[in-house]
Protein backbone atom coordinates (compact mmCIF):
# COMPACT_ATOMS: atom_id res chain seq x y z
CA UNK A 1 0.00 0.00 0.00
CA UNK A 2 2.86 2.38 0.24
CA UNK A 3 5.08 4.03 -2.23
CA UNK A 4 8.61 3.85 -2.84
CA UNK A 5 8.77 7.69 -1.00
CA UNK A 6 6.60 5.97 1.85
CA UNK A 7 3.49 7.53 0.89
CA UNK A 8 0.05 6.06 1.16
CA UNK A 9 -2.65 6.26 -1.94
CA UNK A 10 -5.90 9.13 -1.02
CA UNK A 11 -8.28 5.73 -1.16
CA UNK A 12 -5.54 3.53 1.45
CA UNK A 13 -5.23 6.68 3.52
CA UNK A 14 -9.10 7.50 4.43
CA UNK A 15 -8.99 3.57 5.65
CA UNK A 16 -5.43 4.04 7.21
CA UNK A 17 -7.43 6.80 9.11
CA UNK A 18 -10.31 5.52 10.15
CA UNK A 19 -8.16 2.87 11.56
CA UNK A 20 -6.60 5.60 13.87
CA UNK A 21 -2.76 5.04 11.93
CA UNK A 22 -1.21 8.20 13.31
CA UNK A 23 0.97 8.44 9.96
CA UNK A 24 -1.92 8.64 7.71
CA UNK A 25 -2.85 12.13 10.17
CA UNK A 26 0.39 12.64 9.08
CA UNK A 27 0.56 12.73 5.33
CA UNK A 28 -2.68 13.89 5.10
CA UNK A 29 -1.61 17.48 6.79
CA UNK A 30 1.82 17.46 4.80
CA UNK A 31 -0.15 16.95 1.79
CA UNK A 32 -3.00 18.88 2.02
CA UNK A 33 -2.47 21.49 4.20
CA UNK A 34 -1.11 24.24 2.01
CA UNK A 35 -3.31 23.94 -0.41
CA UNK A 36 -6.39 24.50 1.91
CA UNK A 37 -4.56 27.05 3.52
CA UNK A 38 -4.48 29.01 0.22
CA UNK A 39 -8.24 28.09 -0.37
CA UNK A 40 -9.35 29.43 3.12
CA UNK A 41 -7.10 32.60 2.54
CA UNK A 42 -8.80 33.35 -0.34
CA UNK A 43 -11.95 33.20 0.82
CA UNK A 44 -11.33 35.41 4.30
CA UNK A 45 -8.17 37.18 3.54
CA UNK A 46 -6.89 36.73 7.00
CA UNK A 47 -3.65 34.79 7.53
CA UNK A 48 -4.37 33.43 11.30
CA UNK A 49 -8.09 32.59 10.44
CA UNK A 50 -7.23 30.75 7.41
CA UNK A 51 -4.72 28.68 9.23
CA UNK A 52 -7.00 28.26 11.88
CA UNK A 53 -9.74 27.39 9.69
CA UNK A 54 -7.16 24.67 8.53
CA UNK A 55 -6.41 23.46 12.02
CA UNK A 56 -9.80 22.90 13.06
CA UNK A 57 -10.64 21.05 9.73
CA UNK A 58 -7.97 18.57 10.37
CA UNK A 59 -8.74 18.61 14.47
CA UNK A 60 -12.18 17.29 13.44
CA UNK A 61 -11.31 14.75 10.85
CA UNK A 62 -9.05 13.59 13.35
CA UNK A 63 -11.44 13.37 15.73
CA UNK A 64 -14.38 11.77 13.73
CA UNK A 65 -11.68 9.40 12.45
CA UNK A 66 -13.98 6.07 12.95
CA UNK A 67 -17.14 7.66 11.41
CA UNK A 68 -15.63 9.27 8.10
CA UNK A 69 -17.70 9.23 5.15
CA UNK A 70 -15.82 9.70 2.28
CA UNK A 71 -17.83 9.56 -0.76
CA UNK A 72 -16.52 11.45 -3.39
CA UNK A 73 -12.65 11.29 -3.39
CA UNK A 74 -10.42 13.09 -0.81
CA UNK A 75 -9.66 16.01 -2.40
CA UNK A 76 -13.12 16.79 -2.90
CA UNK A 77 -14.21 16.04 0.53
CA UNK A 78 -11.63 18.03 1.90
CA UNK A 79 -12.33 21.10 -0.25
CA UNK A 80 -15.88 20.29 0.80
CA UNK A 81 -15.75 20.29 4.42
CA UNK A 82 -13.45 23.18 4.04
CA UNK A 83 -16.11 25.07 2.54
CA UNK A 84 -18.72 24.36 5.43
CA UNK A 85 -15.82 25.64 7.68
CA UNK A 86 -15.57 28.91 6.10
CA UNK A 87 -19.39 29.20 6.22
CA UNK A 88 -19.61 28.44 9.61
CA UNK A 89 -16.89 31.16 10.34
CA UNK A 90 -18.86 33.98 8.82
CA UNK A 91 -21.94 32.84 10.81
CA UNK A 92 -20.16 32.75 13.90
CA UNK A 93 -18.53 35.67 13.35
CA UNK A 94 -21.95 37.55 12.57
CA UNK A 95 -20.73 39.52 8.97
CA UNK A 96 -22.96 37.77 7.33
CA UNK A 97 -25.86 39.38 5.44
CA UNK A 98 -29.18 38.57 6.82
CA UNK A 99 -30.27 37.09 3.39
CA UNK A 100 -27.08 34.56 3.98
CA UNK A 101 -27.98 34.28 7.55
CA UNK A 102 -31.51 32.99 7.09
CA UNK A 103 -30.84 31.12 4.34
CA UNK A 104 -27.67 29.15 6.68
CA UNK A 105 -30.93 29.13 8.87
CA UNK A 106 -33.39 27.15 6.88
CA UNK A 107 -30.08 25.19 5.80
CA UNK A 108 -28.95 23.53 8.72
CA UNK A 109 -31.30 20.52 8.76
CA UNK A 110 -29.05 19.96 5.24
CA UNK A 111 -25.53 21.34 5.93
CA UNK A 112 -25.04 21.98 9.15
CA UNK A 113 -21.83 19.95 10.16
CA UNK A 114 -19.21 17.53 8.54
CA UNK A 115 -21.45 15.07 9.55
CA UNK A 116 -24.38 16.43 6.71
CA UNK A 117 -21.35 16.67 4.24
CA UNK A 118 -22.91 13.79 1.50
CA UNK A 119 -26.03 16.37 1.50
CA UNK A 120 -23.78 19.13 0.48
CA UNK A 121 -21.65 17.15 -1.94
CA UNK A 122 -25.28 16.19 -3.52
CA UNK A 123 -26.00 20.19 -3.44
CA UNK A 124 -22.55 19.94 -5.68
CA UNK A 125 -23.33 17.03 -8.20
CA UNK A 126 -26.53 18.89 -9.19
CA UNK A 127 -24.76 21.72 -9.64
CA UNK A 128 -21.92 20.06 -11.80
CA UNK A 129 -24.39 18.15 -13.55
CA UNK A 130 -26.26 21.49 -15.17
CA UNK A 131 -22.50 23.25 -15.51
CA UNK A 132 -21.37 20.46 -17.78
CA UNK A 133 -24.40 20.49 -20.20
CA UNK A 134 -24.08 24.54 -20.59
CA UNK A 135 -23.12 25.52 -23.78
CA UNK A 136 -19.30 25.85 -24.02
CA UNK A 137 -19.36 30.14 -23.45
CA UNK A 138 -21.61 30.10 -20.94
CA UNK A 139 -19.98 27.18 -19.17
CA UNK A 140 -16.36 28.63 -19.35
CA UNK A 141 -17.89 32.13 -18.56
CA UNK A 142 -19.95 30.47 -14.83
CA UNK A 143 -16.55 28.51 -14.20
CA UNK A 144 -14.13 31.43 -15.14
CA UNK A 145 -16.55 33.54 -12.78
CA UNK A 146 -16.95 31.04 -9.60
CA UNK A 147 -12.86 30.71 -9.90
CA UNK A 148 -13.07 34.72 -9.07
CA UNK A 149 -12.07 36.13 -12.58
CA UNK A 150 -13.69 39.11 -13.46
CA UNK A 151 -15.92 39.77 -16.11
CA UNK A 152 -13.14 42.06 -17.73
CA UNK A 153 -10.97 39.22 -17.60
CA UNK A 154 -13.33 36.33 -18.52
CA UNK A 155 -13.97 38.60 -21.72
CA UNK A 156 -10.61 38.63 -22.22
CA UNK A 157 -9.85 35.30 -22.11
CA UNK A 158 -12.24 33.68 -23.97
CA UNK A 159 -12.94 36.82 -26.79
CA UNK A 160 -16.29 38.10 -25.77
CA UNK A 161 -17.20 41.09 -25.17
CA UNK A 162 -18.21 42.13 -21.42
CA UNK A 163 -21.85 42.37 -21.97
CA UNK A 164 -22.02 38.68 -23.92
CA UNK A 165 -19.89 37.36 -20.46
CA UNK A 166 -22.70 39.09 -18.21
CA UNK A 167 -25.31 37.15 -20.24
CA UNK A 168 -23.69 33.93 -20.00
CA UNK A 169 -23.31 34.24 -16.45
CA UNK A 170 -26.85 35.19 -15.66
CA UNK A 171 -28.78 32.49 -17.97
CA UNK A 172 -26.18 30.18 -16.55
CA UNK A 173 -27.70 31.14 -12.65
CA UNK A 174 -31.26 30.95 -14.19
CA UNK A 175 -30.94 27.36 -15.45
CA UNK A 176 -29.03 26.82 -12.03
CA UNK A 177 -31.96 28.28 -10.28
CA UNK A 178 -34.21 25.96 -12.47
CA UNK A 179 -32.06 22.81 -11.34
CA UNK A 180 -32.60 23.48 -8.19
CA UNK A 181 -36.02 24.36 -7.71
CA UNK A 182 -36.90 20.81 -9.13
CA UNK A 183 -34.11 19.12 -6.87
CA UNK A 184 -34.98 21.26 -3.20
CA UNK A 185 -38.18 22.16 -4.08
CA UNK A 186 -38.84 23.16 -0.19
CA UNK A 187 -35.03 24.48 0.10
CA UNK A 188 -34.07 25.77 -3.18
CA UNK A 189 -33.69 29.70 -2.14
CA UNK A 190 -31.39 28.92 0.12
CA UNK A 191 -29.39 26.51 -2.27
CA UNK A 192 -29.70 29.49 -4.40
CA UNK A 193 -28.08 31.90 -1.77
CA UNK A 194 -25.57 29.80 -0.49
CA UNK A 195 -24.47 29.00 -4.77
CA UNK A 196 -24.51 33.09 -5.04
CA UNK A 197 -22.48 33.85 -2.00
CA UNK A 198 -19.97 30.38 -3.14
CA UNK A 199 -20.05 32.50 -6.59
CA UNK A 200 -19.15 35.86 -4.93
CA UNK A 201 -16.61 35.16 -2.45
Amino acid sequence: MFSSKGLVNNKDLVVFLKQGKSYAYDQLYEQYWKELYLIAYSRVGEEDTAKDLVQNLLIDIWKRRETLDVRTNLEQFLFGALKLQILNHYRSEGIKQKIMERALDRMRDLFASMDELAAYHDLEKVIEDEVLIMPHNMQQSFLRRSDSRTVKEIASDLNLSEQTVSNNISEALKRLRKRLVAEYPDRHMACFTLLLYLLNN
